[in-house]
């Protein structure tokens, strides 16, 4: 006579109550309080310094907050001076729309008036220099004897 198996209980399965196993302690890491809203008129006293230092001077924005912080004791994140660098329109990164635009107004200069000086690009009042326009169009395949164009429609 063989013994009678009795089938195992799987015990990894979720318990019965649909709300058992959950906690109701606060998570583990406290969240952030969030920054104060900076309207502007609170940012126009420092906008002369700001600019200075991130386009004239060319330093990165936390630089640029260390130093306003430390001259002023003006606080906000950098995540509200890249936003509001942004709205004053003078954010340095150049779009990609834009540079498309310039590449292609540049090879038209190349190749259809090669006797005439290259071109000086301006976004956002400033120069965009040739070398970012060069290690834009390496870094996108876009070899300058040949014309770059989106689309077929784009070039009519």
């Amino acid at each position: 006579m063989t013994p009678c198996r009795q089938p195992i209980q799987d015990t990894t399965t979720a318990p019965s109550h649909p709300f058992a196993g959950l906690s109701m302690d606060p998570p583990a890491i406290p969240r952030r309080k969030k920054a104060p809203t900076l309207r502007e008129s609170d940012w126009e006293p420092y906008k002369a310094r700001i600019i200075e230092l991130h386009i004239t001077q060319k330093r990165p924005l936390p630089e640029v907050r260390l130093l306003i912080e430390k001259e002023y004791g003006f606080t906000a994140e950098i995540r509200q001076y890249r936003s509001r660098v942004s709205q004053w329109k003078l954010d340095k990164n150049i779009k990609p729309d834009e540079m498309k635009a310039i590449v292609r107004r540049r090879q038209q200069r190349t190749l259809l008036e090669p006797e005439k000086p290259g071109l000086k690009f301006r976004v956002r009042s400033q120069v965009v220099e040739p070398l970012k326009i060069e290690r834009w169009m390496k870094r996108h395949d876009v070899r300058e004897s040949m014309p770059y164009a989106l689309s077929p429609a784009a070039c009519k």
